[in-house]
């Protein structure tokens, strides 16, 4: 029997996810971040390395068999930084190289490819993606593509968790200086950093060890506070969100979508229906582009990575059955893990 491994990497995070060909999940496992272009290449191979082989050692319990062969399994990944040929090319020849046995097949896309392949059921549309960073991606009937965003957090990253972390950091300093407006946040995150003062928080971010995925997880403290009423809050999130809507709209000229009704997945560790950000960016797609739809994801992205990878093997179940299997496990998963989710921890369908 063929398999299917989709991994998904991001900023904070690396998830990968083992399917039979038929869709039956019958492996997972998670590591750290890996997205090369801030961790480096040989981070981010490490972090591939460790749930591709995790995930076909847990296989072992479900299958009652030995280590399934690599030779037997299509390896889809999709990885934040990913953007550009030669991205591609050196992530894929040192991955490879590390790895024991070459695999039956090997695609490596960029992370938005593998949500918008989750979100639409690998159909046409649209999808948001905000977590640790933030990028927008579209695919029409004909098959074209647009990606807007995801340059990075030095060069974009708008609307991000990252740059909504960095937003609290800089409001709680302006307000310690007298330039900002009294926020909740200064006491919300100081007590989330173990700090005394706002300036303890500058070595913090400037020697470590306040990396990106933690400024990024501050995020989560400012949409608590904007729902508690913050002003300040609520202000970046409604900026935040500006920043997302601007991206879709971009997608949405592009490919001549703005006069036709259109779903816009969103997804990322910051999107979650009813939160202060999704509600802020349906509210100014109704203003601007009232024709689209805001709505969850059909699927994770790393599911997402296993549907792409349905085409490179003789998938031996209908689309139809193959679908329902995901979407089984997508929801069992999702409800654990929310149920289980630590206060200002990432979904797991995060980049």
């Amino acid at each position: 029997m063929q398999y299917i491994l989709g991994i998904d990497g991001g900023g904070s995070k690396t998830i990968a996810i083992l399917a039979d060909c038929t869709g039956k999940v019958v492996g997972s496992a998670q590591a750290g971040a890996s997205n090369y272009q801030t961790i480096g290449l040989e981070s981010a191979c490490n972090s591939l390395i460790t749930v591709i082989m995790e995930a076909l050692d847990g296989a072992k319990a479900t299958l009652g068999t030995g280590l399934v062969d690599l030779e037997r399994i299509v390896i889809v990944v999709g990885l934040a930084g990913a953007d550009r040929p030669w991205d591609k090319a050196s992530l894929s020849s040192m991955l490879t190289g590390k790895l024991p046995r070459k695999p039956g097949r090997f695609l490596m896309e960029n992370d938005a490819r593998i949500a918008l392949a989750g979100a639409t059921g690998i159909k046409p549309g649209i999808i948001l993606i905000a977590g640790t960073g933030s990028i927008a991606l579209g695919i029409d009937d004909a098959g074209s593509q647009v990606r807007v965003g995801g340059w990075g957090p030095l060069l974009g990253d708008e609307g991000s968790g990252y740059s909504i972390g960095k937003a609290a950091l800089t409001a709680i300093l302006r307000e310690h200086d007298g330039r900002g407006k009294p926020t909740s946040l200064t006491g919300k995150v100081l007590s989330h950093l173990s700090l005394t003062s706002p300036e303890e928080i500058i070595p913090l971010v400037y020697q470590g060890p306040l990396e990106r995925p933690d400024i990024a997880r501050l995020a989560e403290l400012v949409l608590e506070e904007a729902s508690q009423g913050d002003p300040v809050s609520q202000h970046v999130v409604i900026r935040a969100a500006k920043q997302l809507v601007e991206m879709i709209g971009t997608v949405l000229s592009r490919l001549g979508l703005t006069n036709r009704p259109t779903t816009i997945a969103a997804t990322g560790g910051l999107l979650r229906p009813g939160n202060p950000l999704w509600e802020a960016i349906d509210q100014q797609l109704n203003e601007y582009y009232p024709l689209s739809n805001l709505a969850p994801p059909l699927l994770s992205p790393v599911l997402g990575a296993v549907l792409l990878g349905r085409d490179l093997i003789d998938a031996t179940s209908p689309y139809d059955e193959f679908m329902d299997n995901l979407t089984l496990y997508h929801r069992v998963s999702n409800t654990t893990v929310h149920r289980r989710q630590p206060p200002g921890e990432d979904p797991p369908h995060s980049v």
